[in-house]
């Protein structure tokens, strides 16, 4: 299965992602370029822009060139060579940490214990017996790994966790400094930071203090991140505050930073083979004599470094960028085509005309999907907060004014007064209704905007089967349905807010919203359902037949409904989704996180 969604299509502008410039860039037969398509899910979602993932990543860990995981806030992508692959982990909250001794052995760590742990197959979810954040994770063999817990109530030094052939089970620690980030080379080289600035060694039997560290700077700061080389006659920590120390061997001495920002992780292939990572797309390069700034070609906070060789390395960042070191150099992969976008709506008129409108920062912002890869559109002059697609040459977005696209530019038309507009659909060019805060509704004729009238609430989206039969919802289960002359009202309950409607046909209309709330209209009467997606704020709906219809609300959620029943898919995020559009050729949904995800 192909996601791509690769920025070297023909289209890409300005702000798109820069290509590859090693040697395995742009290859045509699906080798190794296919590390820029998106992440796919057991359910076939996979992310469309930016790829291979947009999700925040917290963590990476390689074994290999073909063996790489990367995780976020209860997510967890994997490269395995040919494709990546991505899956919920039940491990969100804080930090979250990757380690491992092999492709078939990889623990995932973070939150308030939680812990799962990859044996070749699956991701199985390990216990441990009492509650704190984690600190720090280090793989030693399948059979051995080290855990830190920062310090609570219950533990004011926190907790020290070894895994053995039975599970884990606490160890000793420090008796007057808690443990975090641990390291190791080997089941004999296991290191550790003790408290603020303590370097430590377990010795088989319990922890050695082993040297002082320089103080990281204002009181409380403490390092966040340690690597040592094999035989400990090389180390580096590095601090949030963008303190760095230098271990010789002997002794701890402070390093100046050339770029004095927070830093994350620290990696190295050797004692003259040094990476650090930081934020604002910080990277620095030790190579024996001098710590140097290396351009990343990102502003992204990076966040995470792993490798197995000085030509196998790997950075996540915090908007699902990643890099990657081969000896050709570092590599991009990733990176929206809009930075800092943030989408509101996805609309279309054919499988090859894909609108995806939002906003960047102040301004619109908008992608169009031609059935083989992105371009960065022209956007409105402002933020976008609904819209709808006739055909390629006529594209309604609406914010504080309604814009049409007439295939070569954008024309403002001015809405009624006080109109603020929350949902769009026409049947026609001279069929379009607005509706928005306050129940204002405005009619499109195909000259100008007319006040289309009044209701009783605000209405959040509306839906139109013909120029005769329309509907709207808004808050307290509102409906409200247009036969071609007033408005007429109707509820439900329970009384939540509405934020999408959808038809099949007259007699056939889906509406989703707050707490769950899902309502089918069969023609005759409403059924309500509060079960199928229980307590999630749902934001929208969209199908292509009767049988095939999807909601998309906060935290990831994708609901299939087959025309028995809806069933949760895993989406590949854990962001708030907001928008949904399909044909029978696809789906699509978007997310204010920038998310845009695809399934054939």
């Amino acid at each position: 299965m192909n996601c791509t969604s690769d920025p070297r299509d023909e289209g890409v502008e300005d702000g798109g992602v820069p290509e590859d410039s090693g040697t395995d860039a742009g290859t045509p037969d699906g080798g190794p370029a296919s590390l820029h398509e998106g992440a796919c899910t057991g359910d076939a979602w996979c992310w469309a822009h930016p790829t291979p993932t947009g999700e925040p990543l917290k963590a990476v860990w390689s074994a290999g060139p073909s063996a790489v995981w990367a995780a976020g806030e209860g997510q967890v992508f994997h490269w395995n060579g040919a494709h990546w692959t991505g899956r919920a982990s039940g491990v969100a909250g804080g930090s979250v940490f990757l380690s491992g001794s092999g492709a078939d052995s990889v623990v995932l760590a973070g939150g308030d214990a939680a812990v799962a742990r990859w044996d070749g197959r699956e991701w199985r979810r390990e216990s441990l017996s009492r509650a704190g954040q984690v600190s720090g994770l280090t793989v030693v063999s399948p059979t051995e790994a080290w855990l830190t817990q920062a310090p609570t109530n219950d533990a004011p030094q926190g907790n020290v966790w070894r895994r053995g052939d039975t599970g884990w089970a606490l160890a000793a620690g420090l008796a007057n400094a808690p443990l975090s980030s641990p390291w190791s080379t080997s089941a004999a080289e296991v290191w550790a930071l003790g408290g603020t600035e303590r370097l430590v060694r377990w010795e088989g039997q319990g922890w050695r203090y082993t040297a002082q560290l320089p103080s990281p700077g204002p009181s409380g700061e403490k390092y966040a991140a340690l690597w040592v080389a094999p035989g400990g006659g090389a180390g580096w920590a590095v601090s949030a505050s963008g303190a760095i120390a230098r271990w010789t061997g002997s002794s701890w001495v402070s390093v100046r930073s050339p770029r004095v920002v927070p830093l994350t992780g620290v990696w190295g292939s050797s004692a003259d083979d040094v990476w650090l990572v930081g934020h604002q797309g910080v990277l620095l390069h030790w190579d024996g004599q001098a710590l140097a700034s290396v351009d990343s070609g990102t502003g992204e906070d990076l966040l995470a470094i792993s490798g197995t060789s000085g030509d196998d390395v790997w950075i996540s960042g915090a908007r699902g960028g990643l890099l990657r070191k081969t000896p050709s150099g570092w590599q991009r992969l990733g990176g929206s085509a809009v930075s800092g976008a943030s989408w509101s709506v996805v609309t279309g008129s054919s499988a090859d005309n894909v609108w995806v409108l939002g906003r960047a920062g102040s301004s619109g912002a908008a992608l169009v999907w031609n059935g083989r890869g992105w371009r960065v559109a022209e956007p409105p002059p402002e933020p976008v907060v609904a819209a709808w697609a006739l055909s390629p040459d006529e594209v309604w977005a609406v914010g504080a004014q309604a814009y049409r696209w007439n295939g070569r530019t954008w024309e403002r038309h001015v809405l009624p007064a006080g109109l603020v507009a929350r949902g769009i659909h026409g049947t026609a060019s001279d069929d379009v209704w607005i509706v928005g805060e306050h129940g204002q509704r405005a009619l499109w004729r195909g000259t100008s905007w007319l006040d289309g009238g009044r209701g009783g609430t605000t209405l959040q989206d509306v839906w139109m089967a013909s120029s005769t039969h329309a509907w709207a919802v808004g808050a307290s289960g509102r409906f409200e349905f247009f036969g071609g002359g007033d408005w007429l009202d109707l509820s439900v309950e329970p009384p939540a807010t509405l934020r999408g409607i959808w038809g099949a046909g007259e007699g056939d209309v889906w509406a989703v919203g707050d707490q769950g709330l899902i309502v089918h209209y069969d023609g005759v009467v409403f059924d309500v359902d509060t079960t199928s997606a229980a307590g999630v704020a749902l934001k929208d709906v969209w199908g292509s037949a009767s049988n095939n219809v999807w909601a998309v609300g906060d935290g990831g959620v994708v609901l299939h409904y087959d025309g028995t029943r809806w069933r949760r898919q895993e989406s590949g995020t854990s962001g708030a989704l907001v928008g949904a559009w399909s044909t029978g050729a696809g789906a699509w949904v978007v997310g204010s996180q920038g998310q845009v995800l695809k399934r054939p």
